[in-house]
């Protein structure tokens, strides 16, 4: 790969702000997702939850998120978690379904996971050889 090549791949780096920490929570089969700023002060607005909705306004899935197994609630949290850590509706499009299978479907009942867990993987398989 040429220098000027490699310079045009994303670089996890570049992530808006990590500071971000997503959480998910289960109970009575409500699924719950926050989202805390770490780099701003707690405060009515943070935590926020991440509600479906603008993920929605993409691709409708679901709507209600879910995780740790098959199906659309799964697909629209791998997408809202993409929106809202690239806030780049074309790549949260492109890696949502990868996402799901791979992130998503995988999580635990709770879950904590930092926002640059999220842009790390998606640095990871935007810039891996095609059939790696």
């Amino acid at each position: 790969m040429s220098e000027t090549e490699h310079t045009n791949l994303p670089d996890f780096r570049d992530a808006r702000r990590p500071s971000k920490v997503y959480s998910g929570t289960c109970v009575d089969g409500v699924f719950l997702v926050t989202v805390l700023d770490s780099a701003l002060p707690r405060s009515e607005e943070n935590p926020r939850v991440l509600a479906p909705d603008v993920s929605r306004a993409l691709k409708d899935c679901s709507r209600a998120f879910c995780w740790a197994r098959e199906g659309e609630g799964s697909v629209q949290l791998a997408l809202a978690l993409l929106l809202d850590v690239t806030g780049e509706a074309e790549t949260a499009l492109a890696w949502h379904e990868s996402f799901t299978e791979k992130y998503v479907m995988n999580l635990k009942a709770e879950w904590t996971v930092p926002e640059i867990d999220i842009a790390l993987w998606l640095y990871c398989f935007e810039n891996s050889r095609p059939g790696s």
